[in-house]
């Protein structure tokens, strides 16, 4: 049986909903049970290039499992604001961002989900509000510790990262020049999602990003239906792509920030998702974590980037295992 999963175009399930916090007007997609009664809230951070909606397979079963369900477009995406400093889109300003969401929905305690830079974000959410997060799960990205030493994008990818090379192209301003048009757009989304030409041939490559002699030529990628991606291409239309590629721009201030946090950790229960098929983020990056976070389960699904789309069945199982056996589990005992 297909994954039940919410529609992009008027599905009752789901209510756009829009709040003003530290001076950013933020859009967030909000899922209750029918009920009106909830276990717990939980706050899902989507990444690169992806909007709110890209929980739309995991919104229904964290729904039916009693969870009120609290997902942003992050600053720069979809309805949520988009300003033009990238010093604006620094994780201790986000995270500071997702702190006061959670306040405006009366939440001084939730459970913490991130794809992507969604889960980049996360670890320094849990970083730097550590009261505020019960339990977290991340889906692709490993944890990286804040940085003891400051080292650039380009010394990283020339010495030991090449599959980074990719955001070297992100930060570097050239494609707000070629993206413009909801039309555009909708090939700059196909080259991520992994659209081919007729010949087979990807409009993406970690080592070198997206490859503009045939990001034109792309057909839709089999991850998302034409009314998906069209909605998609809509929603990164009403801003530009200038504001999502600003993540790829705070290396330096992010670095600066977390110099005052070096000496923390995640405490809580932590689940980890690894994707075994990720280009961008080969298997290897995540074996150090548990040195860093002591209450960390961690499982693997053979998947690309997008494993929320991919194998939606399989991350959702994972999930609710780690519900019913660690955080509702804690709910029990008095420890949410």
């Amino acid at each position: 049986m297909p994954v039940d999963k919410i529609h992009v175009a008027g599905d009752p399930r789901i209510e756009y909903k829009s709040a003003t916090v530290n001076g950013h007007k933020y859009s967030y997609l909000l899922s209750q049970p029918p009920s009106g009664k909830h276990r717990a809230t939980i706050f899902l951070i989507h990444g690169f290039p992806d909007i709110s909606m890209g929980w739309r397979y995991q919104i229904p079963m964290l729904v039916n499992s009693g969870l009120r369900v609290v997902a942003p477009d992050c600053l720069g995406y979809g309805r949520t604001d988009a300003p033009h400093d990238f010093a604006q889109y620094s994780h201790k300003r986000c995270a500071d961002d997702i702190k006061a969401l959670a306040s405006h929905l009366g939440e001084s305690k939730i459970i913490l989900g991130g794809h992507d830079w969604g889960a980049a974000l996360v670890y320094r959410i849990a970083l730097w509000h550590p009261d505020l997060i019960s339990h977290v799960f991340t889906v692709c990205v490993p944890y990286a510790r804040p940085m003891e030493k400051d080292i650039s994008l380009e010394d990283m990818v020339r010495t030991v990262a090449p599959h980074f090379a990719y955001q070297l192209q992100f930060a570097n301003g050239d494609l707000e020049k070629v993206f413009q048009s909801k039309a555009e757009i909708k090939q700059f989304l196909s080259a991520l999602y992994g659209g081919r030409t007729e010949k087979g041939e990807f409009g993406f490559e970690a080592e070198k990003g997206i490859l503009l002699d045939k990001v034109m030529q792309l057909r839709p990628s089999r991850l998302m239906s034409e009314e998906e991606l069209d909605f998609y291409a809509g929603e990164f239309a009403r801003n530009g792509v200038h504001g999502p590629l600003n993540w790829y721009r705070t290396r330096k201030v992010n670095y600066q920030d977390e110099l005052s946090i070096l000496d923390r950790r995640i405490e809580v229960p932590m689940l980890f998702i690894q994707a075994l098929r990720d280009p961008a983020l080969p298997a290897h990056l995540g074996k150090s974590m548990k040195k860093h976070i002591p209450n960390l389960s961690l499982k693997q699904v053979d998947t690309a980037h997008w494993a929320l789309w991919e194998k939606p069945e399989e991350v959702n199982a994972i999930i609710e295992e780690w519900l019913k056996n660690v955080v509702f589990a804690d709910v029990r005992s008095g420890k949410l």
